[in-house]
């Protein structure tokens, strides 16, 4: 009785620091979006930018929506901090969409008000490459590039922005290992991605149909 007994209080301490580990672990959105989530003028969404430290330049722009990359300086380098939406909505200017680039390079290709089903958002036309390194034999690794042409939506809402690839290529040394060309549809809340997938593989499928969630 007395064995059962320690066991059953040792199996409640696990079981009370496993909890404690879960409340303790928090995903914290990053200080730009935490700092500077909305602002009553223009004017003042930069200035709360800038002292933070960051340079933003304006795009692209709609009515009520300006799109914005953002620099910050590293010794006397300006290093790319990705890119922001802003949307006016109720007197005031809201952070509607954020993208970072994680060191890729990348080329901002459009902004433009969408409606998707009968959701009304915003969508951001993005090409970007990057270096990877690819398995080729299941042995050696060679160093490759990857390039894609993603769109990203936003509800104008919420920093977070699903995602669909229109297009996409691996390539290694000038020669094409993997490829996809798509075009995008909308359904009631959904972007479809229609192509042929066959020679997609693992970097270039995706997905072939994307939830976006709007309220």
């Amino acid at each position: 009785m007395h064995d059962y007994g320690m066991r059953w209080l040792i199996c409640l301490v696990v079981m009370a620091t496993a909890a404690d580990a879960r409340a303790e672990f928090v995903v914290n959105d990053p200080p730009i979006v935490r700092r500077c989530p909305r602002a009553k003028t223009w004017d003042l969404v930069v200035g709360c930018l800038a002292k933070i430290g960051f340079t933003p330049k304006v795009t692209h722009q709609l009515r009520g929506a300006k799109l914005m990359s953002l620099t910050q300086k590293d010794g006397i380098k300006d290093v790319d901090s990705g890119v922001l939406l802003y949307v006016e909505k109720a007197g005031e200017w809201r952070l509607g969409g954020h993208f970072q680039s994680y060191g890729s390079h990348y080329q901002i290709l459009g902004l433009q008000a969408v409606t998707v089903g009968k959701k009304r958002g915003y969508r951001i036309d993005i090409e970007q490459a990057s270096a990877f390194t690819l398995m080729v034999d299941n042995i050696s690794m060679v160093p490759a590039q990857l390039f894609m042409k993603r769109a990203l939506f936003c509800n104008g809402d919420s920093q977070y922005c699903p995602e669909s690839v229109s297009r996409c290529d691996v390539t290694v040394q000038g020669k094409t290992w993997f490829t996809f060309r798509g075009t995008l549809e909308y359904e009631e809340n959904v972007v479809v991605s229609k192509g042929d997938r066959s020679r997609a593989g693992q970097y270039c499928a995706g997905s072939a149909r994307v939830h976006l969630g709007w309220p």
